[in-house]
């Protein structure tokens, strides 16, 4: 019921922001007829003295529908028509003011019109352009014009009576003004009809995009996922094969490149004497130490697999000599008990880095295997240690 609700008050301010838009069209129309008809009579000459005596009025009232038009073409401006909730009320309000006010204005020429001169082309004519152009209720119409109508009608029975001259005025009017109502509720139908679709399709094509906005969100988290280690969070070894593919793709010369793997020194011990719950956590823990270091040095680091991990970035060869004795340094600040360790009781890492000059991604692979390597030889040392090796590639370059 509340979607009927919000689908029906949404069609009555679409339909009024076009009735409003062309309110502005007859207003233009009405206000470039007025002008002429009241350049007409002040030019005329050769009037009866009975019409004569009319023209002050009719150029009175074309003044005033004239700056009544004007009004609306200043104060009801295009690009400031935006029909909402809160001034629903106030634009039906203008709406139906001018459109009453006109008719009315009308009424009272064509009055004067059958009257003196036994016709009331003027009204019939402006009914008919607001049956047609506006779409609004057919009650709003109805009751409208049987006030204005009236009027017209006891004038001509005061002018001619019931006659043949009456024909002209009474015949015109019963054929106008029920083909004008039949127009009118019909495009009001229609443009009803029409408003409703075009909002259900919107509604439509607002959910097929938010639902495709969805979709490639939830696609991009799962990339993520695939190219994240589910319990470190850091990158995994895809993630990183992905990098050095990506890294090998943008070198177009010789460049500057260090790589690093390290290891959490005896962790199977660790494992086996204190569970595998306290392993994880003693991951989790150095994995987030060596994202924070390398996001501050905006490097790449991933999980290479179980307790392995690998950094690659480009920095000289005593700046990544300065960043392994932070790692070492920072690893051990986290004070993760280690008591089967047989370098400390707490828990240490060895590094093995290769530092190259690299021109192509197979001199890239080459390093990373120099780092494991370097790694190796960290624990042949001792462990709790670093050890760098330098990628010779001149020959290839």
């Amino acid at each position: 019921m509340e979607n009927q609700d919000k689908l029906a008050l949404s069609i009555q301010i679409e339909m009024l922001q076009f009735n409003l838009m062309r309110m502005r069209t007859v207003a233009w129309t009405m206000m470039y007829v007025t002008a002429i008809i009241i350049i007409i009579h002040y030019g005329e000459v050769f009037f009866t003295k009975t019409e004569r005596a009319m023209v002050p009025a009719y150029i009175g009232i074309h003044t005033i529908l004239f700056y009544i038009d004007l009004a609306v073409l200043l104060f009801v401006k295009e690009k400031r028509i935006k029909v909402t909730t809160l001034n629903l009320r106030k634009y039906e309000s203008i709406l139906l003011t001018y459109i009453y006010t006109i008719l009315l204005l009308i009424t009272v020429i064509t009055v004067m019109d059958v009257y003196f001169f036994k016709h009331a082309a003027l009204y019939e004519v402006l009914f008919l352009l607001i049956c047609i152009v506006f779409s609004i209720p057919f009650l709003k119409i109805f009751w409208i014009m049987l006030i204005t109508v009236l009027p017209i009608l006891i004038s001509a029975y005061l002018s001619v009576g019931i006659s043949g001259e009456s024909i002209k005025i009474f015949l015109p009017m019963f054929l106008i003004i029920p083909i004008g109502l039949i127009i009118q509720r019909h495009i009001f139908k229609a443009q009803r009809q029409f408003t409703k679709q075009h909002i259900l399709l919107q509604e439509e094509m607002t959910k097929s995009k938010n639902l495709s906005k969805l979709l490639a969100e939830k696609n991009n988290e799962l990339s993520e996922q695939v190219l994240r280690d589910t319990l470190t969070n850091l990158p995994n070894r895809r993630a990183f094969n992905n990098k050095l593919t990506q890294i090998g793709q943008q070198l177009s010369k010789p460049k500057s490149l260090f790589v690093m793997m390290i290891d959490i020194d005896f962790f199977k011990n660790l494992n086996d004497y204190y569970g595998h719950i306290q392993g994880d956590e003693a991951l989790i823990k150095v994995s987030a130490l060596l994202d924070e270091i390398t996001e501050k040095y905006n490097a790449f680091a991933a999980r290479w697999g179980g307790e392995e991990f690998v950094i690659v970035s480009q920095h000289a060869a005593k700046f990544s000599e300065h960043v392994c004795e932070e790692i070492l340094e920072e690893v051990r600040n986290l004070n993760i008990r280690h008591e089967r360790s047989k370098v400390a009781n707490i828990v240490t890492v060895s590094i093995g880095m290769c530092h190259a000059k690299i021109s192509n991604s197979e001199q890239l692979k080459a390093c990373c295997v120099l780092a494991d390597q370097a790694l190796y030889t960290a624990k042949q040392n001792g462990r709790n240690n670093f050890f760098s090796k330098n990628g010779n590639f001149d020959k290839d370059i």
